[in-house]
């Protein structure tokens, strides 16, 4: 229940601050500045105190409360740094600074928004990677269920439509070409079919070069993604997967926020989405994709990054169903 309480506070912030960048007023903007500053302060409270809780309030906290952290020094600093990005995104200036490097507006609070909702997907990431680890991964991994991944897309999805305006800004076609959903032509596949070779050439040569140099968290890795996809053992999964996938990623980041900040801080963005298993050479392999799809959406369109983000997962999932089973018959034959 709390978690569908966090999309709907989430969604009815997108949908005021679509608001506001209609009505275009600055008082309500400023008002709007004073909001999110206000609301991070309790965020920034609340990572000190944890990350100062003595050892007996730690124990009372995990026993009674059910807090389940391993670190809670990390965690605290990682919210703390949350709740502080929340307060210098509400400041003007802070954002006038920040736009000399980035093409996004600092006096909209769509794109206000947009950059203090980065600032917590980099720091929810720095508070999973702090909790446990690769090892205490690779215990408590299970396998992922097909229809949450399809669902965990379809969010991105509406994230994605509301955040451009929809039902308040835009609608129809301005909204489908605002999100870069166009047609795909015949030399459009024929160069997005060259991309997913070339990627996934590009992961294969990654994974080898990892398990030359570090073999036992290579191998760990694999284990804990062999896990989690291994409810996955048909070629409809891995298609209806890879779909939602590549429609739900490209249309959040290519299609709706790439326009805001450029190619390379959504890319940024992409990759630490991405980071499950903290930072290993696969995390510089989920750039340079993300580079290659920005790169895609520039020079043609989110349905060409659409594409071409389905074709590589798809493949990558069945060269992995084809040494599943090539593992059974293995064994079947032993």
């Amino acid at each position: 229940m709390s978690l569908y309480l966090i999309l709907l506070f989430i969604v009815a912030l997108v949908l005021l601050a679509n608001w506001l960048t209609q009505q275009n007023n600055p008082t309500f903007n400023i008002l709007f500045d004073r909001v999110l500053l206000v609301f991070n302060l309790p965020i920034i409270f609340s990572g000190i105190l944890l990350a100062l809780l003595s050892p007996e309030a730690i124990e009372v906290l995990r026993t009674q409360g059910g807090l389940l952290l391993d670190n809670f020094p990390a965690a605290g600093a990682a919210i703390g740094l949350m709740g502080g990005w929340g307060v210098l995104v509400s400041l003007r200036g802070v954002r006038q600074f920040l736009a000399r490097w980035l093409p996004f507006n600092p006096e909209t609070a769509v794109h206000t928004l947009a950059l203090y909702f980065s600032g917590f997907l980099v720091g929810n990431t720095l508070l999973t990677l702090t909790q446990g680890g690769l090892t205490e991964m690779a215990v408590t991994a299970q396998a992922a269920d097909i229809g949450d991944l399809v669902v965990q897309q379809a969010l991105f999805v509406l994230l994605a439509l509301f955040g451009v305006g929809l039902l308040i800004r835009r609608n129809g076609h301005a909204l489908s070409e605002r999100l870069g959903l166009l047609p795909i032509t015949g030399a459009q596949i024929r160069m997005g079919i060259r991309w997913i070779v070339i990627l996934v050439l590009v992961q294969w040569v990654a994974g080898a070069i990892w398990a030359l140099i570090d073999p036992a968290q290579s191998e760990l890795v694999d284990s804990i993604s062999g896990e989690l996809f291994s409810g996955l053992d048909t070629v409809w999964e891995w298609f209806v997967l890879a779909l939602a996938a590549g429609m739900g990623e490209e249309i959040l980041f290519r299609g709706a926020l790439q326009p805001v900040f450029g190619v390379w801080f959504t890319a940024v963005l992409f990759a630490v989405a991405h980071v499950q298993y903290g930072i290993t050479p696969i995390t510089l392999v989920v750039l340079i994709i993300g580079l290659v799809l920005g790169h895609i959406r520039q020079r043609t369109n989110t349905s060409v990054a659409i594409f071409v983000h389905f074709g590589y997962n798809f493949v990558l999932g069945m060269l992995a169903l084809l040494a599943l089973y090539a593992q059974q018959f293995v064994n079947a034959g032993g």
